[in-house]
């Protein structure tokens, strides 16, 4: 049977997350670069989003994700709680019940295929820095041919943040088959719904991200 597709992230997780050690450490956004960022994120997904599940496959043609960065700093991993979250044109009716908060964790190493383990200082002009995304509380409900299907974050990692710095123009948020947890609804849903998409982010128009 096909899964369901939505969720398309907050462009987040290529095949490359696998050659990244993650340091869920101290993290900061900047924008423009050496200037501390706290102000709203706004992110649209580039085409459609999908969610699959053991049902069926669902998918948005449009989705929206923006919030404000609330935390940051010294011993602090950059966040903050979701004050937007959409997903439209899509063929099986979804509800956002809860829109949940989103953290960024800066990847501050990077394995190379030789087993190699560079620490980066980020931004670092030579090599990627990129941030792993979490998000926790955001719950979805959809109605589908097998009955509701509800959804929720719980510290999910999402995907990748990629910054400036890589894209040399807006950052993006690229999500690959995350695991959603089904919450409630039909036991028919199954356990997990599979959400992959990409992200770009609109405001601000440049962003990078500090280690």
């Amino acid at each position: 049977m096909k899964h369901a597709k939505i969720l398309g992230l907050m462009a987040v997780v290529a095949a490359a997350v696998t050659a990244f050690a993650s340091a869920a450490s101290a993290s900061q956004l900047t924008s423009p670069e050496n200037t501390i960022y706290t102000s709203t994120i706004k992110a649209t997904s580039e085409g459609a989003t999908s969610l699959d599940g053991a049902f069926t496959t669902v998918t948005c043609n449009t989705s929206t994700v923006e919030g404000k960065v609330e935390k940051h700093g010294s011993g602090v991993t950059t966040g903050g709680n979701i004050s937007t979250l959409t997903f439209g044109s899509c063929n099986f009716p979804v509800t956002v019940l809860k829109k949940g908060s989103l953290e960024l964790h800066a990847i501050t190493e990077v394995v190379t295929p030789d087993h190699t383990v560079h620490h980066l200082t980020c931004p670092d002009t030579k090599k990627t820095c990129t941030a792993t995304v979490t998000g926790s509380d955001s719950e979805l409900t959809i109605a589908t041919s097998v009955g509701s299907c509800i959804f929720t974050t719980a510290s999910t990692s999402l995907g990748v943040l990629t910054p400036t710095n890589d894209t040399t123009k807006t950052a993006t948020l690229d999500i690959n088959s995350s695991k959603i947890p089904r919450t409630g609804g039909n036991f028919l849903c199954g356990s997990s719904g599979t959400w992959t998409g990409s992200y770009v982010v609109n405001t601000p128009d440049s962003l990078w991200v500090d280690g």
